[in-house]
Formats: structure tokens, sequence, C-alpha cells
């Protein structure tokens, strides 16, 4: 039995090593990461409220210069004395109150426009660095269902020669119900991968508004190495170049120009107009006339009211920002350090050693050579093990990419 059970064993041996080459090379190549990335701007949905903002505020500040139009007036007086003469007026009125806002509320929406802007380069630093985490995490899960299948597949077959060793008294019972319990724990892990990666390519295709076909086997590229020498000039570096404080500063230079408009439209409305003036029989000249309002009960003292709290606010989130992004900063600068400190030396190797441990733990155990609790240890590390050296390989994709979201750099290219 135990010649046949070696026998048995290489086989499984040759397709466990064959088994997850084939199922890596048969996946048809799609995307890179990096062409993924570069298409965010118009494929992903994630970045179409931001886009609409930004037009939005391109608009209001082309409509902020425009200047008010002019009013086409006239009219016709008869009157019943012994000419029958009349009077006709024909002319052009201009609202001239708007000189006094003009200026101010043309610097408003310019400031709106780039904090808008700022605003679309905050988020779509943000979602980069999310499909940066997505594509990494979905790899991970990937590698570990292709290594799931293989070990379940020696796993199963195993099972079937525990219970030919356990019929011939070659193991204790205990050992057999032992190895079956860990393959329901191995097939309950399997499904856990399953959603797990579905749940994730769902998140990727809504960040990135791509088709999981074009998103199943993506190239991964770490994203680049972000150089500082401390925290202190990450933070400082953050400070002169994060789009969320740009957007915050530009806000409160807005809500600042806003407020001195809101002043400036309390001074009283001013038109004037010219015009021809006949009069039928008789004679004919020039008219100038001017209209100043005279403010009793609208004084526009509630709009200097309203933007006067919007500066308040918009100063509060002005300093609330620069709180958020040094902490932001500090919390990712450590991070990654970790993670660049705990990186294997061999990282590339540490996956295929251990599924050669595993292949040696199969063959020891048919053999009579290794108990059933070995065996057990020696499939859990395989599956650990890889899955440890995926986990801390996204540790530092997904650090590096925060980091340099946070700092204000793209996540994806040098800076």
């Amino acid at each position: 039995m135990p010649s046949q059970l070696s026998k048995l064993t290489l086989l499984f041996g040759a397709f466990f090593v064959f088994l997850p080459f084939r199922a890596w090379s048969a996946q048809p190549v799609t995307l890179s990461l990096a062409q993924v990335v570069a298409a965010l701007d118009t494929t992903s949905p994630a970045l179409a409220q931001a886009r609409s903002e930004v037009s939005i505020a391109r608009a209001a500040l082309t409509g902020s210069r425009a200047l008010p139009n002019p009013a086409l007036f006239g009219a016709q007086e008869t009157l019943n004395d012994d000419a029958n003469s009349s009077e006709r007026v024909i002319g052009v009125r201009q609202n001239l109150g708007f000189l006094w806002s003009q200026a101010p509320r043309t610097a408003a929406a310019r400031a709106a426009y780039e904090s808008a802007q700022a605003a679309y380069q905050e988020s779509r630093n943000a979602v980069i660095a999310q499909v940066v985490a997505l594509a990494h995490e979905h790899d991970r899960l990937k590698r570990q269902s292709t290594l799931m299948d293989s070990v379940l597949f020696s796993a199963e077959r195993l099972a079937l020669a525990t219970s030919a060793r356990r019929r011939v008294g070659d193991i204790a019972p205990y050992d057999e119900q032992r190895f079956q319990l860990e393959l329901v724990q191995l097939q309950s892990r399997r499904g856990e991968l399953e959603r797990e990666a579905a749940a994730t390519m769902l998140e990727l295709v809504q960040v990135s508004g791509l088709p999981a076909t074009m998103l199943t086997s993506l190239a991964l590229t770490i994203p680049p190495e972000v150089s500082f020498d401390s925290e202190y000039t990450a933070v400082q570096y953050a400070l002169d170049h994060r789009p969320e404080l740009v957007r915050a500063e530009r806000q409160l230079a807005a809500s600042k120009r806003a407020v001195d408009q809101a002043r400036w439209n309390q001074l009283p409305d001013f038109t004037i107009g010219a015009g021809r003036k006949t009069v039928d029989p008789g004679p004919s000249g020039f008219v100038i006339e001017g209209e100043l309002e005279i403010p009793l009960w609208n004084q526009r003292r509630s709009e200097r009211s309203a933007a006067r709290a919007g500066l308040n606010q918009a100063e509060a989130q002005f300093e609330n920002a620069i709180r958020s992004v040094e902490e932001e900063v500090r919390s990712a600068y450590r991070t990654l350090k970790l993670a660049e400190q705990f990186q294997p030396a061999t990282q590339a190797h540490l996956a295929d050693s251990a599924s050669a441990n595993m292949l040696r733990g199969v063959q020891l155990y048919s053999e009579g050579e290794m108990s059933a609790f070995e065996l057990v240890d020696a499939l859990r590390t395989s599956v650990e093990a890889q899955d440890a050296v995926l986990m801390l390989r996204n540790a530092l994709a997904v650090a590096r990419a925060d980091l340099r979201r946070v700092v204000g750099l793209n996540p994806m290219e040098e800076n």
C-alpha cells in the first residue's frame, strides 16, 4: 500500500506544480495598472461629480464677467391742444449699479473656480490610490484562489488515501477525522476567497468605470518610491502642494471676496438713459435721464450677514484642513516606513518555496513519514506563507500610494 500511495503522490505532485501555471497562463492579457490610472479622467464615475462642479464653477466665472443688458425704452404722448401735438421719446437705458460689485464678484468666482479645480485633483488622487489598493487586493485574492485550488485538489485525493490507510490500520481513525475537518476548513476558505474577490472586483469596476473583463488580469506595478528625510519634510511639502489645502485656501479667498461683494451691493442701484425726443409739430432734441435707488425697504443687510457666515465657515474649514493634512502625512509616513521595514528580502521566491514545501509534505504523509497534524500544518503553511508575502507586497504599494496622495503627488506618477 505505501508503494501505491507513493506513486499516487507523485502524480498529485506533478499536477500540483502544473495547475497554477496552467491557470495563470490561460488568463487573457488586458490592461496594465498604469493604463487604467491614465484613463480614470474619462472612465471613472467617481470623478464625474468633481468634473461637473468644475464646469459649473467655470460657467459661474464666465457669467460674473458679463455686463447687464441695456433696455430699450420708448414713449409717445398726444396732447388735445389746438395743434393736436404729440411727443415721442425713444432711447436706451443702462443699469450701472453692477459697477460697485463687479470686481469682487469676478474675483470670488475666479477663486471658486480654482477651488473646484483643486477639489477635482484631490478627488483624482484619492481615486487613483483606491484603484491601486483594489487592484493589488484582487490580485492577492486571485493568487490565493489559484493556490487554494491546488491545495484542495491534493487534499481531496489525500483524504481518499487517508481513508485507505485507516482501513488497513496504518493510521488511527482520529487522524482521518482530523484531516477531514481540515479539508472542510480549506473548502470554506476557498468559498470566502471567491466572495472576497467578487466584492473587490465589483468595487474596482464601480470606481474605475471599466468592465471586469478588462480588469481581471491587470499587470501590476508598485507606485514610485517617495523620498522624504523625515515626517517634518513630508508635512512641509504637503502644506505647499496638497490639493485639499489649495481647495480650502481658494474657497476662503472666494468667501472673502463674497463679503466684499455683499458690502458693495448695499450701495443703491444707479441707472442712466439717453434718447431722442421729438415734438410734432415743434422742435426735437436729446434727452438724458437718471434713476437712483432709494434703499428704504431692502437694504441687503441679510446678504452681507450670510456672506460673513460663509467666511467664518471657510476659515474654520481651512484651519481644520491644515491640521488634518498634517496628521494624515505623519500617519502615512510612519505606515510606509513600517511597510518598508517588513518587506522580505527574497519576496519573489517565498511563495514558490511554500508550494514546494507543501508538495514535500504530501509525499512524506503518503509514505507514512509524516503525521496528520504535520500534514495539516504543511497545508496551512503553504497557503498562509503566500498570503503573508502578498499582503506585505500590498502593504508597500498601498502605503506608497497613500503617502504620495496625502502630500499632493499623483500616486502613480514619478515626481
